[in-house]
């Protein structure tokens, strides 16, 4: 199990009780449907639906979606401008989203800042990047 860590940290330090931080696995077929439509996204973020989840982390401090989108799906695109090689997984709830470049092989998250409209390349691989936002310290 790769995210075997991450899934102990979240029982030890998630309100389990608690049906907003409740995730839902994605099945083998749908992972397989992700990968023919996404072949250069990261093995990690695949492995991470599968093993964790996707839905609300540390309630609400971040959300994995189990599908990738724009800002065309969520009705923004008069707002914003995202470029076609972009596609989101996720947000912070507090208006920024987190993507990948769906041309690069490389596993690096980006950010979409809504306050000024731009991309920010993190650096960061998918996990590292889900580390931080279930809070869990680098092991």
């Amino acid at each position: 199990m790769s995210f075997e860590k991450e899934l102990n940290f979240l029982e030890k330090n998630e309100n389990q009780d608690k049906s907003i931080n409740n995730k839902i696995r994605s099945t083998v077929s749908e992972i397989n449907d992700l990968k023919e439509s996404y072949p250069n996204l990261p093995n990690d973020f695949f492995d991470y639906l599968l093993e964790v989840g996707s839905g609300n982390i540390m309630e609400s401090q971040f959300k994995v979606m189990n599908v990738l989108f724009d800002f065309n799906d969520l009705g923004l695109e008069g707002i914003y401008y995202l470029p076609d090689n972009i596609k989101l997984f996720g947000d912070n709830y507090s208006g920024d989203f987190a993507g990948f470049d769906i041309l690069s092989n490389k596993d690096e998250v980006i950010e979409f800042w809504h306050d000024s409209n731009e991309l920010h390349y993190t650096g960061k691989t998918f996990r590292k990047y889900i580390r931080e936002n279930i809070l869990m310290e680098e092991i």
